[in-house]
């Protein structure tokens, strides 16, 4: 529990890094903008849909699941949804890769720190350190 625990609270420090660089600041913005557009798009031109299945599709679509279960009906919703695929999916790729880079980072990082505290306690210099 302890390691799963762990490691979302590294993707946690991953995302707020994300959040305050300022060359992907605008990346989780624009794809919570993309999904919240999604959502009432469906939940307005799909008959019968609520806000929940309109979400549940948004995410759905985005994440290239497609479970099928719901589906667009009109041409109109059908033509949205092939833009909305084509224009979503990079916007989700980008920002899942400035995530998975900053927690690779992190975890590199942590590895050195690591390291330098491990030959501290074992009493050996650090390299390029002056005795």
């Amino acid at each position: 529990m302890i390691p799963l625990f762990l490691a979302f609270r590294g993707l946690a420090r991953a995302m707020v890094a994300v959040w305050r660089d300022p060359e992907t600041k605008a990346l989780p913005l624009v794809a919570g903008i993309l999904v919240l557009t999604g959502t009432l798009f469906y939940w307005r031109f799909e008959d019968g849909w609520t806000v929940i299945d309109a979400l549940y599709f948004s995410v759905v679509t985005l994440t290239t699941v497609g479970y099928g279960d719901l589906h667009p009906t009109s041409p109109g919703t059908q033509i949205f949804t092939i833009i909305y695929i084509l224009t979503g999916l990079g916007i989700l790729v980008a920002l899942l890769s400035s995530v998975a880079q900053q927690y690779l980072k992190q975890k590199a990082e942590m590895g050195k720190l690591r390291e330098r505290l491990g030959s501290r306690r074992r009493g050996y210099p650090e390299e390029g350190a002056k005795p």
